[in-house]
């Protein structure tokens, strides 16, 4: 019923992501009602309305022995190397899908996928209250990031050059919004952190320079989490590393429990539904990519209605 499409999307659609194999159907972001089910179905009944886990993992790697499912040796992403939810139906197993209230829309729904990885930046960093948290990037993915920094009790600062995404960010619960091409950053944070520097820094750019920057704004005992996914070499100072004894992580997917993220966003706590900014029927799909790729003024989530 809705699919959602992230950067890492667009990426694929442009042929610039390293993951994905080709040829392949898109859409990891999604919801809907279950159609039919296998003799075998364990999960919910025909008819429930569903938000979907895309990720399917091995059960017998290393990080799947040690609970990391989610960055699995052999994971299995739909839209990225099985197919997606970009079309009327797509297959999933019992274990990926959760109930959604009623009154919950599929395109709040679908983002739940989104919160989820916003949830996972936020355990992999431990941000704690009180903690002064930088995000660097107001996409889907940053704001995520900066709301369940806010559930998690820290005080954040926004990144973002986009005028529009910046206000949303303001309106989502971020301290202090600024645009990197008219305010230097590294000051912003030192006013924002009492000179100390972020105890938490997020890279949700999708750009080297912003990976990098993140690492530049951290204090001592800092922990940088990096999403940014391209093939390019990340330039880290080995004395800054040890000075101040940071933490540099990666986050992929999530460990969350999407039942619970499903109740935060009914809640009204997490607003997933401001985020959805432009919908398009199926037909017009190649027409989301194209415009999610060039992030034309207002766009901040592009959602597919396959049913439409």
């Amino acid at each position: 019923m809705a699919a959602g499409i992230c950067g890492s999307d667009a990426e694929c659609f442009a042929g610039a992501h390293p993951l994905p194999n080709y040829p392949r159907l898109p859409g990891h972001e999604f919801a809907g009602v279950i159609e039919s089910v296998g003799p075998d179905w364990g999960g919910p009944p025909v008819g429930t309305r569903v938000a979907v886990d895309p990720a399917l993992s091995c059960g017998r790697c290393y990080a799947c022995r040690v609970g990391r499912h989610n960055c699995c040796a052999g994971i299995s992403i739909a839209g990225v190397h099985r197919p997606g939810a970009l079309a009327e139906y797509t297959v999933c197993r019992s274990s990926q899908v959760f109930p959604i209230p009623d009154d919950m829309s599929f395109e709040v729904g679908a983002a739940v996928e989104t919160l989820s990885i916003g949830a996972q930046v936020v355990a992999r960093a431990e941000v704690r209250q009180a903690d002064r948290a930088v995000v660097l990037g107001a996409g889907p993915i940053g704001l995520c990031c900066l709301m369940m920094a806010r559930q998690a009790g820290a005080s954040v600062l926004v990144s973002e050059p986009l005028f529009w995404r910046r206000a949303l960010a303001r309106e989502l619960g971020a301290e202090v919004v600024i645009n990197p091409a008219d305010c230097e950053l590294s000051g912003a944070v030192r006013e924002f952190t009492a000179g100390s520097g972020a105890h938490v820094a997020v890279d949700a750019t999708g750009e080297i320079a912003g990976a990098e920057a993140a690492v530049s704004v951290v204090g001592s005992a800092g922990r940088v989490v990096v999403l940014t996914l391209v093939n390019q070499p990340m330039r880290i100072r080995p004395w800054q590393l040890v000075r101040q004894e940071l933490t540099i992580l990666g986050s992929r997917l999530t460990r969350a429990d999407f039942a619970e993220l499903i109740g935060l966003a009914h809640s009204g706590k997490t607003p997933l539904e401001k985020l959805v900014t432009h919908r398009y029927p199926l037909a017009e799909a190649p027409a989301a990519f194209a415009e999610a790729c060039g992030k034309p003024e207002g766009l901040v989530k592009a959602m597919v209605l396959p049913q439409q």
